[in-house]
């Protein structure tokens, strides 16, 4: 894993803040399954005075999930014991579980403690959340329970057959009390043509707006969000994560084809022009912090959006797909047009062509690239990744991140136990928390002003 970067004291001492920032918040997003709620839990089976797990106190969880302190102290040592997660919702159990071994101190802290018998291999306070496996449920059912219910995971130690302590973490969905609105073509119509009345037959939904101002903050960063519509990645889950950070989000949709890579829809010059015009005129959006967002299948628009529109783009945050336009599926056009040219694109993305490639180098504020160097979906998303870095001089803000053995869904909010496999899922989470520790990092910065 890389970064481009750099320090200087007044730097570091910016990046200290917001660390201070990102944990504050991230504890807030955090869990996972992994949370956001106070902990509320049981203490341990026999009481207060047995083993018990023990974590920072006031901490509000949520199935979006940062690791954070967790630890079993009055364990006996070199017990070995079962330490196993369990969750149970209407639509089933989902569980996990993992052998370690208690040292002389008797306290087990999941932050350090190397697991045997795993389904991760390296410490990781959150691996028993993040690890759950249980029924595939359908999109709309996945979004409902992991983003907008309160749902209840349940930590237990167990000595053999012997429950030694047990602790029930409260994870609230991030999406629940966040605010949601439908942006219809009618809503741009000023934007293209003042003479178009409001109200037209071709009044269609265009996108969905998630605002974050708040009486503390009544003006926000704000994301133009082009979606990425694979499990976990899209705009469900990665909007009210982006809402924590404090940037309002604005989605626009992106029909992936069958091979997760090229899109198979089509979006004008025009209308991202009106819909950066509509940001504009919103009074809670700081009109200078707009950034572009796209992954997988919708990376292409997105930076194809972000150089086209260089003066209206602060920064540009993109992962797993490729940064030139590919054909569509059915025909040799490109999913993005100026007015009515067509613009040149390439038919395969096995092979990458730089000069395929617009220069980043216009983005005025931070750029965030990250890839899984065995991305299974697109095998050389790395290698467009470097090809996009080489196009712009490196800067302090920017970070790319090359993730030796994650896989293709680096997007995918950190916590959640969705796009991994049942072992050697723990790359790609430590992926995706490098990708949103530096989204966040960039975000807070225009937060904080």
């Amino acid at each position: 894993m890389r970064r481009w970067g750099g320090d200087g004291e007044r730097q570091g001492r910016l990046r200290r803040s917001l660390r201070a920032r990102l944990a504050a918040v991230l504890a807030v997003v955090t869990p996972a399954v992994v949370a956001v709620s106070v902990l509320a839990g049981c203490g341990a089976v026999q009481g207060g005075a047995g083993p018990r797990f023990v974590t920072p106190p006031l901490v509000r969880y949520s199935a979006v999930l940062w690791p954070v302190p967790l630890q079993l102290v009055g364990a006996e040592p070199g017990a070995r014991l079962r330490l196993s997660s369990r969750l149970t919702t209407v639509h089933g159990s989902w569980g996990s579980a993992a052998i370690y071994t208690v040292p002389a101190s008797g306290t087990l802290d999941l932050a350090t403690a190397r697991p045997q018998l795993a389904p991760f291999a390296e410490p990781d306070s959150a691996g028993l959340f993040w690890s759950l496996r249980g029924p595939r449920l359908s999109d709309t059912a996945a979004v409902r329970q992991w983003m907008h219910d309160t749902i209840h995971v349940t930590l237990t130690a167990s000595d053999g057959d012997r429950p030694v302590a047990s602790r029930t973490f409260q994870l609230d969905g991030l999406a629940a009390s966040l605010s949601v609105r439908t942006l219809y073509t009618r809503d741009l119509r000023p934007a293209i043509d003042p003479r178009t009345p409001r109200q037209t037959h071709e009044d269609v939904p265009l996108g969905t707006f998630f605002g974050a101002a708040t009486l503390d903050h009544p003006q926000t960063p704000a994301v133009l969000m082009f979606d990425d519509p694979t499990p976990g990645a899209s705009a469900e889950y990665t909007a009210p994560l982006i809402a924590q950070f404090g940037a309002s989000v604005l989605r626009v949709p992106v029909t992936a084809a069958s091979d997760h890579i090229r899109s198979t829809g089509l979006i004008s010059e025009t209308t991202v022009q009106a819909v950066f015009d509509w940001l504009a005129d919103r009074p809670d959006i700081v009109h200078d912090q707009i950034y572009v967002y796209g992954t997988g299948a919708a990376e292409q628009i997105a930076v194809w959006a972000a150089t086209r529109f260089p003066a209206r783009v602060r920064g540009l945050f993109v992962a797993g797909g490729t940064p030139a336009l590919l054909c569509l599926p059915t025909a040799h056009i490109a999913p993005a047009f100026d007015d009515a040219s067509g613009l040149p694109c390439l038919t395969s993305a096995r092979t990458v062509v730089p000069s395929a490639i617009p220069s980043i180098g216009s983005v005025d504020g931070p750029v965030v690239l990250a890839c899984g160097e065995q991305d299974e979906v697109l095998p050389n998303a790395c290698d467009w990744q470097r090809a996009l870095a080489a196009t712009r001089r490196p800067r302090a803000e920017d970070s790319v991140i090359f993730a030796g053995q994650a896989a293709h869904p680096v997007s995918v909010p950190p916590g959640l136990p969705i796009a991994l496999p049942a072992a050697g899922g723990q790359p790609t989470e430590v992926a995706r928390i490098a990708f949103w520790n530096a989204v966040g990092r960039a975000l807070l910065r225009a937060v904080l002003g």
